[in-house]
């Protein structure tokens, strides 16, 4: 069998309008589209809060360039607040945005794989039916905005493989940018990026260009951001929601270990070891622990000891504002977090790493069970920003539960399953020879971000499912391809004969296929 290689003749944006039948699946989908809009407005009018959205707006307000969150998602509310207060268009957006990213990821694999038409059907609607991306799009969060530059990040890859360009280069280290300032999830997309365009069919002088402008890009955003910090608290940091995030997953761990005494810990860390172990033995007495599952107790709760320990540096004063106090702790707290799984290293493993392993196979709903955190108000500067007569917020129905959200975390478990054992019979039934290069190079892409990510969610914070939209789409994607060729190497179906040159029933992603 010979390699073959797919040459489209068709640009691609005249290719997606060439036949009826693309035609009627574009129109279809944002019939879809609107349609599953509508009802999600008629369900719940308002959109979803969490207590990350309050943050997220008042940097947006006051225009910070630091804050507890990354500040990609506040300067996109920042600029839309130049056009509109509405909080319908900001959701309706935030919806059009991801589903267009989704649109053109499949799309992009349909045409440059040349993948059956019931593949595409396949593809374009169980992702547009996916109630994850209408779910998260209605939070005032940057779940949604991260997803869509995230797959236009991964989309753009596939390109860069088939026929980089310096435009697409340049407009890939733009996309990069603005992922890596919405959320710190994406710090391992630079060294992919950088990955993809080494191994490309381009001149050296043009790699090195597109690396140097991703890693330009990247870095004066990093050294800015580690500047404002320096200047803001005096500490030298990238993001000091990384050390709290570190000390509160090291102390799920903790909690569950003989405590040491604090005159053991390094000194920096003795007050604050004490007031660990104080908090642990009041622990030790409840019949129904606060900490008994992975989540944000250590980060947040007032009771905890990080928060705790703030508010006793801080007693006596009055001046300090709350995210200087906040963000000032993260050197200290990233460096007892080290300290403690270094100390701790099996149970770390056991009660945080092990727990999140399931975490990740079967996320919990968190936020997305139940519209805004079931209650009926939203705080003042919700109000505020969008412009409300009142704080008051409600649902067409008296149940706050969002039910069509229950069956997400089965699916998305259902999916990472079938994804590993499609890809495993793959290499049995030798795909990787039989396929044409391009597949094999975006499989081995979209596998290395498979890896990466979990591997990244994993260490670093208690997964929930949110956070998984874009892993979700990619994943599944990859895993119909998979199956397709499964089904078309056992003989289960036939290989249908081409209709029309470039035509998407053409199975031109497997090369013993081609005519």
């Amino acid at each position: 069998m010979t390699f073959q290689h797919h040459t489209a003749s068709t640009p691609f944006s005249k290719w997606l309008w060439q036949t009826r039948e693309r035609k009627l699946l574009l129109g279809l989908a944002g019939a879809a589209v609107l349609i599953q809009f509508s009802v999600l407005k008629y369900l719940y009018p308002f959109p979803n809060f969490l207590p990350d959205s309050y943050s997220y707006l008042e940097t947006a307000f006051s225009n910070q360039f630091i804050n507890m969150w990354p500040i990609g998602y506040s300067r996109f509310l920042r600029l839309l607040s130049v056009f509109t207060k509405s909080h319908m268009l900001l959701t309706l957006i935030q919806y059009l945005l991801l589903q267009a990213s989704m649109l053109y990821l499949v799309f992009t694999v349909a045409y440059l794989l040349q993948t059956e038409k019931w593949v595409l059907r396949v593809l374009l609607g169980c992702n547009i039916l996916n109630p994850l991306l209408l779910h998260i799009s209605n939070f005032v969060s940057s779940d949604a905005l991260f997803a869509t530059l995230s797959l236009i990040w991964f989309t753009q890859l596939i390109w860069i493989i088939y026929k980089p360009g310096w435009r697409l280069l340049l407009a890939h280290a733009i996309i990069l940018l603005l992922a890596f300032t919405v959320r710190y999830n994406a710090l391992y997309y630079p060294l992919i990026s950088m990955l993809a365009i080494a191994l490309c069919h381009i001149h050296t002088r043009e790699k090195i260009a597109g690396i140097a402008v991703v890693v330009i890009l990247t870095g004066i955003f990093i050294a800015q951001t580690i500047r404002q910090y320096r200047s803001t608290t005096g500490t030298t940091q990238f993001s000091a929601f990384g050390g709290w995030q570190l000390a509160s997953n090291a102390l799920f761990a903790y909690a569950h270990v003989p405590p040491s005494p604090y005159e053991s810990v390094p000194a920096q860390f003795s007050a604050l070891h004490a007031l660990v172990n104080w908090h642990n033995d009041s622990l030790r007495q409840l019949t129904q622990r606060p900490d008994a599952e992975l989540g944000v107790y250590y980060l947040w709760d007032e009771q905890a000891p990080l928060k705790k320990y703030v508010r006793e540096k801080y007693r006596e004063d009055s001046t300090t504002d709350g995210f200087k106090r906040w963000a000032s702790m993260g050197p200290l707290y990233g460096q007892y977090g080290r300290y403690l799984i270094q100390q701790y290293p099996i149970a770390f493993t056991r009660y945080y790493l092990w727990p999140n392993i399931l975490n990740y196979y079967s996320p919990p709903l968190e936020f997305l069970g139940t519209y805004n955190m079931g209650k009926d108000s939203i705080e003042a500067t919700g109000q505020f920003w969008f412009g409300l007569k009142s704080n008051k917020v409600h649902v067409t129905f008296t149940d706050k539960e969002i039910t069509s959200a229950i069956i997400l975390p089965v699916l998305l478990a259902v999916i990472n399953l079938v994804f590993i054992v499609s890809f495993f019979s793959f290499l049995f039934l030798n795909g990787l020879k039989k396929s044409m290069p391009l597949f094999r190079q975006a499989l081995w892409i979209m596998l290395l971000i498979w890896f990466c990510n979990a591997g990244f969610s994993i260490l670093a914070s208690p997964i929930v499912l949110r956070y998984q939209a874009f892993p979700m789409v990619t994943t599944f994607t990859f895993t119909v391809l998979l199956v397709a060729f499964i089904i078309y190497e056992s003989g289960i179906v036939k290989t249908p004969v081409e209709e029309e040159e470039h035509q998407l029933m053409t199975p031109a992603i497997f090369s013993h296929y081609h005519r």
